[in-house]
């Protein structure tokens, strides 16, 4: 009866969520899309909040939910209709209009865009207003140059700006040497992404040079590169959206850097950065069969396949395919053109795995092939061979790192740890931790570290004063919780440990949860 109970919960659980329009017409493609919405089935869920919006074409809760994952999948006929319910009930997201302007853009509709692009005036949108005032002037044949620079922008604006204008001045043709000179001084910001937009337009002999000694990526760009590609609106602001959704990246702005990412593909299809950055936001957003697919439209000959073949082992490792995220990141770190990162990618999945021991192989390598004077690289490597019981040549590695990088923290925290963790020096440990705590005065790590460092070396009031302050600067930390419980039960404070170690056991990986569950039933004993 088990499974009947819980679907009916969920049938509850939906029908009270639905709103009152729609609970009086068929529930069914309603209810089936919210739970396909839940599982991360964003294109079952797209196609029933179509029809349950069909069914209800006035209903703006249900609008907003098709207009949502009418994004994610790329529907924009639903996504259109969606906004539009929303704005006749006057409540449409500010994104709205930025949508209806890349869509009106796209088909060429200028004065449609000009009118969505009123719509953003006071929303958190608006500091873009004068970048795409500035490019319809340019696209009615006037001086989009002269525009922009004549309008009042703020820092946010002026930080996008920058290669719109520059991107105009070669639009004109007008003066060469100065969209030159603003091609050098953007070049120099280190911005790859706007280096290869920037090379694109000027093509293989007049672009090569901004993509000069900028790693594998940008020489794969540069021997793509073919005639000079004449510069719209369209590409211009296809490449500002993407800009937005990278500088955006990350779960908590999913959401946000779907629509901007969107955007950026309606007005070039052939953006396949923004088709990645896409794909990230969608595996943010739990559809990560849909960010799989999504990866799988970019073709295996672009210059940009190695940074799509990076997320697509990301979103693999997250859905649990091990295996297969195993299998491309070994294929990307082995490669004579491996960049830190997926050396780093491949062992940090090998580590996660369990496998200590290959995960310390990966490193060794990548310090072999010229990653000798990178503390960062010892660093990891130290900890895959402790973490492969292999102390004395982690400890090694650990010195190494802190005599490569003897003022930074992290450096001195992780070997002042692990010194405390094994039982050796604890008077080095202590001052290479407080060294740290010198350095990084607000870390909640290296706070964690030496209060941690202070308990076991038998200073436990001293050291609960230091985890009280690692746990309120990282409130969800395991590490500093725990130890903050095991300092309080040591002092004889066992409500207060208690109260610490449930709230390390609210983010606990399966292998610390089981051992906090122990202390939270039998209290701090020699066996926990």
């Amino acid at each position: 009866m088990a499974p009947i109970i819980r679907t009916c919960s969920l049938g509850v659980a939906l029908l009270l969520a639905m709103p009152a329009a729609a609970q009086t017409a068929d529930l069914t493609d309603y209810v089936r899309a919210r739970a396909a919405d839940a599982a991360g089935a964003a294109t079952v869920a797209a196609q029933g909040y179509g029809r349950a919006l069909a069914a209800t074409p006035e209903d703006p809760v249900i609008a907003l939910r098709a207009y949502r994952q009418a994004l994610m999948v790329g529907d924009m006929p639903l996504a259109s209709r969606a906004a539009a319910v929303m704005a006749k009930a006057d409540v449409a997201p500010p994104d709205a209009a930025l949508v209806d302007m890349a869509v009106a853009l796209a088909a060429g509709d200028q004065p449609r865009a000009a009118d969505a692009v009123k719509r953003l005036k006071g929303t958190p949108f608006d500091f873009l207003m004068p970048i795409f005032t500035a490019w319809l002037a340019q696209a009615r044949g006037l001086d989009g140059v002269a525009v922009i620079d004549s309008l009042d922008m703020g820092a946010l604006a002026r930080r996008y700006a920058a290669p719109q204008r520059a991107l105009m001045l070669m639009t004109q043709g007008k003066d060469d040497s100065a969209a030159l000179g603003a091609m050098a001084g953007l070049a120099g910001d280190g911005d790859a992404d706007m280096r290869i937009d920037l090379a694109t337009v000027r093509g293989r002999e007049g672009g090569r040079f901004l993509l000069e000694g900028g790693g594998p990526e940008l020489e794969a760009v540069a021997r793509s590169l073919g005639a000079p590609q004449p510069v719209t609106i369209t590409y211009a602001l296809s490449r500002m959206f993407r800009a937005m959704a990278a500088d955006l990246g990350g779960d908590r702005m999913a959401t946000l850097t779907i629509v901007l990412s969107r955007c950026a593909l309606i007005l070039d299809p052939g953006e396949t950065r923004a088709r990645i950055l896409l794909a990230q936001a969608l595996d943010d957003s739990g559809a990560a069969d849909l960010a799989l697919q999504t990866l799988a439209a970019i073709p295996k000959d672009s210059p940009f396949t190695r940074r799509a073949t990076g997320v697509r082992v990301t979103v693999l490792g997250g859905a649990g395919r091990t295996d297969a995220a195993l299998a491309e990141a070994r294929a990307l770190a082995e490669d004579r053109q491996a960049t830190p990162l997926e050396v780093e990618r491949y062992a940090q999945l090998l580590t996660d795995a369990g496998r200590h021991d290959a995960a310390a192989r990966v490193y060794a390598d990548a310090l072999r092939r010229g990653g000798e004077g990178s503390a960062d690289l010892r660093i990891d490597h130290g900890l895959a061979l402790e973490r492969a019981g292999r102390w004395n040549e982690a400890l090694a590695e650990l010195r190494k790192a802190v005599e490569l990088a003897p003022n930074r923290a992290d450096a001195l925290r992780t070997l002042g740890a692990a010194l405390i963790a094994h039982g050796a020096d604890g008077a080095e440990a202590l001052r290479l931790l407080e060294r740290a705590r010198k350095i990084a005065p607000e870390d909640a790590e290296v706070a964690d570290a030496l209060g941690w460092a202070y308990v076991r070396q038998g200073e436990v009031a001293r050291g609960a004063v230091l985890l009280e302050v690692a746990t309120r600067n990282d409130p969800a930390g395991t590490t500093a919780n725990e130890h903050l419980g095991d300092a309080y039960w040591q002092l004889g404070r066992q409500f207060e440990a208690r109260y610490a170690w449930r709230a390390a056991a609210i983010h606990a990986a399966p292998a610390d949860a089981e051992r906090i569950a122990r202390k939270l039933r039998e209290g701090l004993t020699a066996a926990s």
